[in-house]
C-alpha cells in the first residue's frame, strides 16, 4: 500500500469513527411509522369508512393516544356555501389551506358555512358524506372537490401542493360564490 493509500484509509477510519459516535451521541433515535393501514400514500385511498392523508410521516398521527383536534363549525347550515375540510388539524401540516377556508369565511360569513374536521378524529367519518363520500383529506365545497382555476384542473384532495395550492382555495371560493344558487 503506497503513502497516499495509507493517508486515505486513515481519514476514511477517522470519518466512520466519528460517524458512529455522532450516532451514539444523538441518542439512537428511530423514526416511528404509521401503523399500517393509517397512511393512505399518494395516488392510494385509505381503507373504506377511514380518513386518512397522503402528506406522510409528517401528517400522521402521533403514538400514545389520541391527538386530534375538536371539529370547529363557522357560519350556519343552509349558506350558499358549504365547505367542509376533512384535514390533519392537530398535526399542523394544512395549517396554510385552513387559514385561506378562515380567510374567505371571514370575508363572506353570510354566504359560507365553514366546518373543519380533523381528518384523525371520531367526526371525520361523519362528514365524509359531506364531502363526496372521500376517504382521505379532502375540501368539499358543496359536495365537490374538483374545479377548474385558470385552465387548470384542480383537485382539493390530499397533501397540500400534490393538486392545488392553497393560495388556490380563496379563488376557486370565490368562483363559486358567483355561480347562481342552486334550486333546493
Amino acid at each position: 500500500m503506497s503513502s497516499s493509500e495509507k493517508k486515505i484509509a486513515a481519514i476514511l477510519v477517522v470519518v466512520l469513527v466519528a460517524m458512529v459516535g455522532v450516532y451514539f451521541v444523538s441518542g439512537n433515535r428511530a423514526q416511528s411509522a404509521p401503523a399500517p393501514g393509517q397512511v393512505a400514500q399518494a395516488g392510494q385511498a385509505a381503507k373504506p369508512g377511514q380518513a386518512g392523508v397522503a402528506a406522510g410521516a409528517n401528517c400522521a398521527p402521533t403514538s400514545g393516544g389520541a391527538q386530534f383536534a375538536k371539529t370547529e363549525e363557522l357560519g350556519k347550515p343552509g349558506a350558499k356555501l358549504d365547505i367542509v375540510a376533512i384535514v390533519p388539524v392537530a398535526h399542523g401540516c394544512h395549517a396554510t389551506s385552513v387559514a385561506e377556508l378562515k380567510k374567505a369565511y371571514e370575508a363572506h360569513p353570510n354566504d359560507i358555512h365553514l366546518t373543519i374536521v380533523d381528518a384523525w378524529g371520531p367526526d371525520a367519518k361523519k362528514y365524509q358524506s359531506k364531502a363526496g363520500g372521500i376517504t382521505w383529506t379532502v375540501i368539499a365545497i358543496n359536495g365537490q372537490s374538483e374545479f377548474e382555476l385558470n385552465g387548470r384542473r384542480l383537485q382539493l384532495q390530499r397533501q397540500e401542493g400534490m393538486s392545488y395550492t392553497p393560495t388556490d382555495l380563496i379563488p376557486v371560493i370565490e368562483n363559486e360564490l358567483k355561480k347562481p344558487a342552486k334550486a333546493a
